[in-house]
């Protein structure tokens, strides 16, 4: 969890500088942060060392590294268009992902009662954004990734929020 938290704050500090380096750099630790991250908690798991203490603090170390990533590439966005524009979508974006994280938490525990066993269900999650954050660092695109990070995440915290509503009143 650390290794992979101290990744994403280097990757975020790499935003800070300008031109594509810095923030292809960021992208690649962005994703190596991602796929390290999905790591340690197997690994916990087939040593039998998981712990509910060691999920949940992986748990805020993820929302801090994504607040980090997130501000960054805002930051880096800013350079070339400086604006409230490119602030307030960094802001949606940071806003809608830590709640992404709340949301999900009730949106799992709702879909493992209701759905029957063998069934899956969809939910956009941290690897799509850390994922999405590489692909629009590689093709330098800090402003759309930040857009759609912004709408997807606010879009699919409504569409958990109306299906909790709509399945809690029947």
């Amino acid at each position: 969890s650390l290794i992979s938290f101290a990744l994403s704050v280097v990757g975020s500090l790499s935003f800070f500088t300008k031109g594509y380096t810095g923030l292809a750099v960021g992208g690649i630790l962005a994703q190596l942060s991602s796929v390290v991250d999905g790591c340690d908690g197997e690994i916990a798991r087939l040593k039998h060392q998981a712990t509910d203490f060691g999920a949940w603090f992986d748990a805020v170390l993820d929302r801090y590294a994504d607040a980090f990533l997130l501000f960054g590439l805002t930051w880096h966005a800013s350079y070339a268009n400086a604006g409230l524009g490119v602030m307030l979508t960094g802001f949606l974006a940071i806003v809608g992902t830590l709640i992404n994280s709340y949301t999900a938490d009730k949106y799992d525990g709702f879909m493992r009662r209701k759905l029957t066993p063998g069934r899956h269900y969809f939910r956009i999650g941290r690897d799509v954004r850390m994922f999405v954050i590489f692909l629009g660092a590689l093709f330098n695109q800090a402003v759309p990734t930040l857009g759609l990070i912004a709408l997807v995440m606010n879009v699919e915290n409504v569409r958990r929020i109306l299906l909790l509503y709509r399945n809690e009143r029947r």
